[in-house]
């Protein structure tokens, strides 16, 4: 099963305008399936605009910046820490058969750690349900 820090690619990922694509996304909570949890994901991007972000939390983008050759990803790659989306366990291992869902890698404990305290940071910015739910993971 995916734990914290998991990247996966998905050929098919639906946003929430409706629309669907391929996005590389990040696993940040283990969730408690027994009562029925959903695991929390966060996209990431590697079409960046001229922001000044410095490596790791950058609170002005409500994200966290990994450079490229670093942990898993060949670019650039900011990790969209506000824009949570849930995932129940039955649809990610249905996607896994279907063959629209990769793994592609484990951030480093560091890194997700690094993460964890950058979502400390913005919690303002992320509803009560999902952050007690990544932090209860923890």
């Amino acid at each position: 099963m995916p734990s914290t820090g998991d990247i996966y690619f998905h050929k098919s990922f639906k946003f929430k305008d409706g629309t669907t694509g391929e996005k590389l996304f990040v696993i940040l909570n283990e969730p408690e399936l027994t009562r029925n949890e959903p695991y929390l994901v966060v996209k990431t991007t590697s079409k960046l605009k001229k922001e000044n972000l410095k490596e790791g939390c950058n609170p002005q983008a409500r994200g966290f910046f990994v450079q490229s050759k670093k942990d898993v990803f060949d670019l650039d790659t900011l990790i969209q820490l506000t824009d949570i989306y849930e995932f129940d366990a039955g649809a990610l291992i249905r996607d896994g058969i279907n063959r629209f869902l990769f793994h592609k890698g484990t951030l480093s404990q560091l890194t997700v750690t690094q993460i964890i305290n950058c979502l400390k940071k913005l919690k303002e910015d992320i509803s009560v349900k999902h952050f007690e739910m990544i932090m209860r993971s923890r």
